[in-house]
Parts: C-alpha cells; structure tokens; sequence
C-alpha cells in the first residue's frame, strides 16, 4: 500500500507525485491449445490517466507495462509516476497480486508458460483496444513475455521497451553459481509439504538475502522502500503450482530466444550492475535485434524499476517522442 510518507519519500528520487490508479477488473479470455474453450482469467487491472496539466499538443501513444516475476503491478509504481502524461495500463499477471491463474474452459488450471503468458498479453491488449500507435513494455521477466508475445505479432504496436532484460542463460558462464542457488531454493520449496514449501518461499530471511544481491544504489531511502515493497508484494502469488511453473517459464527462456522476429523499434534499459545479465550478453542481445537500441542506467542492478525510475522515464520519452 502506498501511504503518504512513502508517496512523499519516492519523490526524491523519481521526481514526480505518486499517480494513482483506476482499478479494473476483466474477465479475459483468449484461444490456447489447451482445448476448445481456450483458456481464462479475471484479470486486476490498474489503469493511470495522464495528469491535469500534463497534456501536450500531439497525441501521446498509451502503454501497457508488463510486471516481472514474483511482481505484480506495485513494482511498476514509480515508472508509472515518472511519466505524467502518458496513459499507463498494468496488470497483475495470472497467479500473481489480484489476477487469478489461467484455467480452462472446464474450469481446470492449465501450465503458465511463456506462451500462455504472451497470448495473455495479446488478448489483454485486444480487449482494451490498445494498437499500432501504442506502446508496450516489460519489465524482467516481463521482457520475456512481451518478446514472445511481439515475436509473433510485430505490427501490433509502435515500438517495444525492455527494462531490466532478461539477455543471458543464467546457466552458463559466470551465472551459474548464483542461478544453481536460485534452482535449489525452488526445488526445496516443491518438494516440502504445501504449507511448508509456501513458508519456505514467503521467507523473510530469503527476502533479505534478495534485498541485499539484486540491488545497486545505496541510497537509503532507496533501500527502505524496496525493503517494504519486497515484504508487501513478493509473496502474493496465487499458489505454489503456479509460482513453479512461472519460475520454470522465466529460468529457461530469454529475450534472445525471439529477437530476430522483433520487427519492430526495441529499446534495452538494463542497469550497469544488473545481476542476472552480462555486458557481453547485453551487447549480443541489442545487436541480434533487427532495430534495437541499447540504453544502459548507470548506477542500477536489476532492480532498476527501483532505483532509477526517473532515468528510465526519460528514456523512454525521448524513444517515443
């Protein structure tokens, strides 16, 4: 919950008022192979209207922000107060804040694959007429559904933006030790009884050490408020199942994997510090997109979205000016 003191806090460093939202609640569905009926979703959605005063004498795209992993759309917070005069929508993705896992037309809950997650994300757009002259943008893993999701349907918008992208196999290489850790937590977690295995994940000392690893700015202001958005929101995921399956989705898939069929204008905005992706991987990933651009925030991790709110907002106006 954003309370005024946290609202007065964030400002320092995003530079703008907290903005808030129109919640809305969809039910969304779209067609999968799962079987006919395709698959649903009551989907929370939040929807920013430009601020009074904000208005400018062109038209401005709207954008659809997508959230990542283990996220939901408070993460996407400061992003949405930095930039005052776009339209902003953000939803929870399926399983995590207040949108429901996806099911299928009998009801039954169906695997979360990036697949599924990108036909979400189309089907979300459709619904709230979102088009060519919008923009859409991911966050993390969120980088990775809306690649697969544009990978497939490059005339659908403007241009892509890419925050925090998901560049490198964090298998390999220099990676490794560190996602070796990662794995063996998620292991755990399944192998112990339901109760247990949902402790385990919700731990506060497990919060603490990914507090402490994922982020790059000392500010302690800074610090405070990812601390308190990381207690409030990071375990809100529907159910265990659900959680492993989009943990599997955002471990083994990167943006790499859909970058030739990127066609349209991609902006990359990874910090300099950014844990779970290398310079080199970066590089390789700007340079395999068919008109991608590289913007690297100096002073951040992969916690970006967190700690330079104001320099990817900046960022992002000028590509879609």
């Amino acid at each position: 919950m954003e309370t005024a003191q946290t609202a007065d806090m964030t400002r320092h460093w995003v530079g703008y008022p907290h903005r808030p939202g129109n919640q809305q609640t969809l039910n969304l569905k779209f067609n999968d192979d799962a079987g006919p009926g395709g698959l649903t979703s009551r989907v929370a959605l939040w929807q920013y209207s430009p601020r009074a005063g904000t208005a400018g004498p062109q038209k401005r795209p709207r954008i659809l922000l997508i959230h990542g992993f283990r996220g939901d759309h408070h993460g996407m917070q400061l992003i949405v107060d930095a930039l005052p005069e776009f339209e902003v929508f953000v939803p929870d993705l399926p399983g995590f804040g207040k949108t429901s896992p996806l099911v299928d037309a009998q009801g039954s809950r169906v695997e979360h694959t990036v697949a599924r997650y990108a036909g979400f994300v189309g089907a979300l757009a459709q619904q709230l007429d979102l088009n060519e002259h919008d923009v859409l943008m991911g966050h993390s893993f969120g980088t990775i559904v809306t690649a697969a999701h544009t990978a497939q349907n490059p005339q659908a918008w403007a241009k892509l933006v890419l925050t925090a992208p998901i560049s490198n196999h964090i298998f390999r290489g220099r990676l490794l030790a560190g996602a070796a850790v990662v794995e063996l937590y998620y292991a755990i977690s399944r192998l112990l009884p339901e109760s247990a295995g949902n402790a385990f994940l919700r731990s506060r000392t497990v919060l603490k050490i990914t507090n402490l690893t994922m982020r790059a700015e000392r500010d302690p202001r800074v610090t405070e408020y990812v601390r308190d958005q990381h207690a409030q929101h990071f375990g809100g995921y529907s159910d265990r199942q659900t959680l492993l399956e989009a943990y599997a989705a955002s471990s083994r898939h990167t943006v790499l994997d859909y970058a030739a069929d990127l066609q349209l204008p991609v902006l990359l905005l990874p910090g300099s510090g950014d844990q779970l992706s290398t310079e080199a991987g970066r590089r390789a990933l700007r340079d395999a997109l068919p008109q991608g651009k590289l913007e690297v925030i100096r002073g951040a991790g992969h916690l970006v979205h967190y700690e330079k709110p104001a320099q990817i907002a900046r960022a992002i106006r000028r590509w879609v000016s």
